[in-house]
């Protein structure tokens, strides 16, 4: 060796277990808890040494999305790029699957809406529980195959093609990010589907990430990615644009006048000591529920004793806290929802209904009072039986009272299939109120004051004299 020549760098040989892919997929039979899994070959150990959470983080390829972790997104998304709800339910889901990557997990949404935030955040915190993982964009993935296609055999710093699409195909763990939007060439979509093929058929765990909606997705793409038995979909819809409360179904009045703290307890001044118990026990419960919404809560009771009130004032709390809260009149409701069936309609009755099904907290004020026809009840039905299914808080006032099932006019109001969801105790939280319609209180111009309240019993007893 002359000395100008480099002196040679000790390399590993290839090993002759797993030929370099340097994960052996275990070999069990279909239906196994093992099946479709892989495990480090023991090269790995000679390689990484002490230095494995190193060797991780170079092995994931997450480079500057590290910083994107679970505990750096907001709670919410984005404020204006993403609806909030379905950004926390999205999150939650990513936690989960982090912990015990199953199957494929699908992340669907615009632009904006935190997918990658949300890929990148599952793929560090299996890093940071010592476990592999390799996350690529695909528009970045398929550059690098084609450098490797025309690769120099003595450039030594650009992977050859085999060896590169092994690692990817048989990576432990994939997040393939920005899925969809890589040049739509015959071949693009051929590596594309190899890939995918290889790991839906050793139903290795993935998650993807796209800007389309899966119905726009090539046909094979697509019968993998709606598979029930190996993939989850997560759809993150696009916020409002902006942080104001026009969209709530309330006037600026109405939560400014109708609070917890300007809810008389008391009730009207011919109340009697039961009738005040009722009020306080559903002040109590409204409060509660406003600080933590869990479950539904069920105000019942005639015209005028504050439901609506206690309702507007568990909006105020929820609004405060930064959720999305729709407040809808059922009767009001249903007409928005004929009119949305209307062609010129600004927005179309698929995305209206999902908006209202979907919500953080859903007030429906005087259920019961709507036209009961069948189209109204269909889609009631569906609005309930999907709100209770999924257990999203929910708070609906009502002048019929639950304990009066086995009424024949509680049958015309609700449909047995509605009745059965309401009556659901593990669910539903019933608070009826039983108190003097305070609207039919005098006013203060009209209540005497106390100089002439005295005056008149004054006269009264001069009288009775």
């Amino acid at each position: 060796m002359s000395e100008n020549e480099p002196e040679a760098v000790d390399q590993e040989p290839p090993c002759p277990v797993c030929d370099d892919a340097r994960w052996l997929n275990v070999n069990a039979p279909v239906g196994s808890p093992e099946f479709g899994t892989v495990v480090p070959c023991e090269c790995q150990e000679r390689v990484w040494g002490s230095h494995v959470r190193k060797r991780l983080r170079d092995y994931s390829d997450l480079g500057p999305l590290e910083r994107m972790t679970f505990e750096s997104m907001e709670p919410a998304g984005r404020e204006g790029f993403v609806d909030p709800p379905g950004f926390r339910r999205a999150k939650d889901r990513a936690q989960t699957y982090s912990h015990d990557p199953m199957g494929w997990l699908v992340i669907s949404g615009p632009s904006g809406t935190g997918k990658t935030h949300i890929a990148a955040a599952i793929a560090n915190r299996i890093v940071a529980d010592g476990r592999p993982v390799k996350f690529v964009s695909v528009p970045d993935l398929l550059d690098h195959m084609r450098a490797s296609l025309d690769r120099n055999p003595e450039d030594s710093d650009t992977e050859d093609f085999e060896g590169l699409f092994s690692h990817i195909i048989e990576a432990p763990m994939l997040v393939l990010d920005d899925l969809g939007i890589q040049s739509p060439t015959r071949w693009a979509e051929e590596k594309i589907d190899q890939i995918l093929s290889h790991r839906y058929a050793r139903r290795l765990p993935t998650v993807l990430t796209t800007g389309l909606p899966v119905d726009q997705l090539p046909d094979r793409l697509r019968t993998r990615l709606m598979d029930p038995f190996i993939s989850e979909r997560i759809e993150l819809s696009p916020g409002a644009g902006n942080a104001d409360r026009s969209s709530v179904g309330l006037e600026s009045s109405q939560l400014s006048l109708m609070t917890f703290d300007s809810f008389d307890v008391k009730g009207a001044r011919r109340a009697t000591q039961r009738q005040r118990a009722t009020l306080q026990a559903a002040h109590a419960a409204a409060r509660s529920f406003a600080e933590m919404p869990q479950g539904w809560v069920y105000l019942s009771g005639p015209t005028g004793v504050g439901k609506t009130h206690l309702a507007v004032a568990i909006a105020n709390v929820q609004l405060n806290q930064g959720r999305s809260v729709l407040y809808r009149f059922v009767p009001d409701l249903l007409d928005q929802l004929r009119r949305a069936y209307q062609p010129n309609s600004p927005s179309g009755f698929d995305r209206e209904f999902q908006l209202i099904r979907n919500c953080e907290v859903l007030i429906l004020d005087d259920l019961g009072a709507q036209a009961s026809t069948a189209w109204a009840e269909e889609k009631l039905y569906q609005l309930i039986v999907h709100r209770h299914t999924a257990q999203l808080a929910t708070v609906i006032t009502s002048r019929v009272l639950l304990d009066e099932a086995a009424a024949d006019g509680f049958t015309k109001r609700y449909s047995d299939a509605i009745a059965s969801r309401l009556r659901d105790t593990r669910v539903v939280g019933e608070y009826p109120i039983f108190a003097p319609d305070f609207r039919s209180q005098p006013s203060a111009a009209e209540r005497p004051s106390r100089s002439s309240a005295s005056s008149t019993r004054s006269a009264k007893a001069a009288g009775r004299k």
